[in-house]
């Protein structure tokens, strides 16, 4: 425990520090990752400016030019790829503009321009007339977190609209899609009477229990989509650069809550999926604030502060394992990891082949999904997605995973977008 208040103050120490070029602090008993390969003709991710250099000024980390190149390709060569792409774009401008203030109802102590979800397995407990405290049923989810007055439904929808935008722009080059884009960031992120507070600190409560909890952070998935949707549109004039500005300080500000909160600092002990998604957003966002050092922070204590301590000698998360949907959750724990990986790539490490002393690395975890993969009726565990005879289901999450590892970066398809 004292060693990761250590790390947190560390993190903290470098993004809330006045200048962004602050050294990094050292990793205690981590194994060096490898350095990222040599330079190649394939575009590089270069620190905090992403890909921009080789990508024509978009700045993005998780996209890989390589992935948008391809869907463009695709969408010249079929039709349908293309008509499908504008389609998405078409509803997404018709949609929005999306705020924090539109919910019905607030919790004690948030204000308006707070974000507030409630967990996605607590129901209203049956035998109390009002529900309250609600109860866990682990893997059915409540209907009632997307409801109006709860703002995790407008968040998705903010994220899937921006990024259906971006690359809806990117394909056809047309500027109405990056204007819309562009009132939907503004609108969440810069607006005062609308923009939402830098915090999650009301994020998966649970009604009758506690209005706010670090598992909460893991809706984070969404602020990620847009930070690459965003870095799309970069190169257009959709944004000011004082709104660019404006939106990079608003992560910038996330990033010191996630690690200097109470809730923060409780979901990045976490021993399971959220502790690896925890690592990954705080790298993801730190990068697209500029602060790079702390990025490569967590990416060099990650082998052995999340691999040694979570992934078992054969790749198996544990933890995942006693969850209703043990395929699901031990899927999205490596897929955590990969999107960390491919983030360190942009600090030049390799998390990708670096091994623990007795052998152990990211590649261990996806070989023991991959025994699996082709017949997931074989999984050997309790699963809930096996009884419900939801095999293609669970075959595609293995797939989308594995397109996100170097050696499957050819897969240039929509579905490999992180």
């Amino acid at each position: 425990m004292a060693g990761g208040l250590l790390r947190a103050f560390g993190i903290a120490c470098l993004i809330a520090g006045s200048n962004f070029g602050l050294g990094a602090a050292s990793a205690q008993d981590a194994p060096s990752p490898a350095p990222a390969p040599s330079p190649s003709p394939s575009p590089q991710c270069r620190g905090s400016a992403g890909y921009a250099a080789d990508f024509d000024g978009r700045r993005t980390f998780l996209w890989r030019p390589d992935w948008l190149h391809g869907i463009k390709a695709a969408a010249a060569a079929d039709p349908e790829i293309a008509k499908g792409i504008r389609s998405a774009a078409e509803s997404a401008l018709a949609s929005g503009p999306y705020s924090v203030t539109d919910k019905t109802k607030l919790p004690p102590g948030a204000s308006a321009n707070d974000y507030v979800s409630i967990g996605p397995y607590w129901w209203p407990d049956p035998k109390k007339k009002d529900g309250l405290p609600y109860i866990r049923k682990d893997g059915e989810v409540n209907p009632e977190r997307d409801g109006p007055e709860f703002d995790k439904d407008r968040l998705r929808n903010l994220a899937n609209a921006v990024r259906d935008l971006a690359v809806g722009h990117y394909v056809t080059g047309e500027e109405r899609y990056a204007r819309h884009a562009a009132l939907l960031l503004r609108t969440w992120f810069i607006t005062p009477a609308t923009r939402m507070n830098p915090s999650f600190a009301f994020a998966q409560g649970i009604p009758g229990k506690v209005a706010g909890r670090g598992e909460g952070i893991i809706e984070a998935s969404h602020l990620s989509t847009i930070v690459e949707a965003a870095g799309l549109l970069e190169p257009t004039d959709v944004l000011s650069p004082d709104e660019h500005n404006a939106l990079r300080a608003w992560y910038r500000d996330f990033v010191v809550w996630m690690a200097t909160s109470e809730n923060g600092e409780d979901e990045m002990r976490k021993a399971n999926n959220h502790g690896l998604f925890y690592d990954f957003y705080l790298a993801h966002f730190a990068l697209f604030a500029g602060a790079e050092n702390a990025a490569e922070n967590v990416a060099k204590a990650f082998p052995e502060y999340r691999l040694g301590r979570q992934m078992d000698r054969q790749g198996r998360f544990i933890a995942e394992l006693k969850r209703t949907r043990s395929w699901h959750y031990s899927v999205y724990a490596v897929e955590a990891a990969a999107r960390l990986a491919t983030i360190a790539e942009c600090v030049g490490l390799d998390l990708w082949t670096t091994r623990l002393e007795d052998g152990r690395g990211l590649d261990t975890a996806r070989q023991f999904l991959a025994r699996y993969a082709a017949d997931p009726a074989s999984w050997p565990f309790p699963d809930s997605d096996l009884d419900r005879g939801r095999i293609e289901r669970m075959r595609a999450e293995y797939a989308e995973l594995a397109a996100l590892f170097p050696d499957a970066a050819q897969d240039m398809t929509l579905a490999a977008l992180p």
